[in-house]
């Protein structure tokens, strides 16, 4: 084979691997966008990183709820969208730093269609100052730069991460199977098996998950607080969107691990958001409601009847139909938790 019809060859290969590619995700989207399922696959832990600020582009939510896995796995769109009767987004990623948290935040806010943002704080716990972003981040997928400033070329990025990416084709795959997989009538709550975040801890799953989490502590770091400073200076100006962050119902026992372990750091992380939250709404047009559900309630000490809990999936981890009562307290109903800061504009 000559030179000039070896190159031919292999263009031609490159070119159908690129159309297949191209073809193959664009169809797991319209598959993912237009299955009334299809909003549960945010609950699953994948790629999230690389697709959900392309997926929250061509989503346009009302409604976004931004954090870590609790987020993630907490707040299904299916169950919230027909409970409140809004467009929802679950932009929760699986061990969220506080520099993700907040960007992440940047991101939701420069969204016209976003009216109302659900924060969990718990953001601001994790991460280290060694490691600010994890893995499949990328800030030319977010609709600002960290200067606040619109992201040049973002159509083209997010081509690229839609369409062309090897993270796309690795999580379009996984929500495909897993919707594929669901029977006439059922719904992620059916299959636990693939939507983890429907699953349930067990007597013997909380031992284990308690022996894991034994060093646990729950403090807010110098550059976390940061990172939080910055998120609320970046909602002071929005009096168009309605804030809500919680301390989340983490399980009882691994409360009780927090305290023993670091009370102080617990008590003073709240202690410190409270005070900042109040900072804010006295001088922004953005007013924060804040809520404390990582106290002793009635979802927190849920009892497990026959060994097998309907609130967790393991200690830090609440099931979607929990986050819907999380939401219900939040918007004003009567319920669990603590209500911190209650600005009389969100009522």
């Amino acid at each position: 084979m000559s030179a000039k019809h070896y190159l031919a060859w292999f263009l031609s290969v490159v070119a159908t691997a690129l159309v297949a590619l191209v073809a193959f995700n664009a169809y797991c989207e319209y598959v993912i966008f237009s299955d009334p399922n299809g909003a549960s696959v945010e609950t699953v832990s994948g790629f999230e990183r690389v697709l959900k600020p392309a997926w929250l582009d061509s989503i346009a939510p009302q409604m976004v709820f931004v954090g870590s896995s609790r987020i993630r796995e907490g707040f299904d769109p299916v169950l919230i969208d027909a409970a409140f009767h809004v467009k929802s987004f679950d932009y929760g990623v699986s061990s969220i730093t506080p520099y993700e948290a907040r960007r992440f935040l940047e991101d939701t806010l420069a969204h016209p269609s976003v009216r109302t943002v659900v924060m969990a704080l718990d953001a601001f716990a994790g991460g280290n100052d060694a490691q600010k972003i994890g893995p499949g981040f990328d800030e030319l997928r977010l609709a600002v730069t960290a200067d606040g400033r619109p992201t040049p070329r973002r159509a083209l990025w997010l081509f690229t991460t839609r369409y062309l990416s090897g993270g796309a084709a690795g999580m379009h795959a996984l929500a495909l199977y897993d919707l594929m997989q669901l029977g006439p009538g059922q719904t992620a709550t059916d299959r636990p098996d693939l939507f983890e975040a429907y699953s349930r801890m067990t007597a013997a799953s909380m031992r284990l998950d308690l022996a894991f989490r034994g060093e646990r502590v729950m403090r807010l770091s110098r550059s976390a607080h940061e990172e939080f400073k910055a998120a609320l200076a970046d909602l002071c100006p929005r009096a168009d969107v309605r804030a809500y962050l919680f301390f989340p119902p983490d399980n009882g026992a691994v409360i009780e691990r927090y305290l023993a372990n670091d009370r102080a750091g617990l008590l003073a992380f709240k202690q410190t958001v409270l005070e900042d939250v109040v900072r804010h709404n006295a001088v922004c047009p953005n007013q924060i409601a804040l809520f404390d559900f990582m106290t002793r309630n009635a979802i927190t000490e849920a009892p497990m009847p026959n060994g097998v809990s309907e609130t967790y999936l393991d200690l830090v981890h609440f099931r979607p139909p929990v986050g819907v009562v999380l939401l219900k307290r939040m918007l004003g109903e009567a319920g669990p938790g603590t209500e911190l800061v209650a600005p009389a504009s969100l009522h």
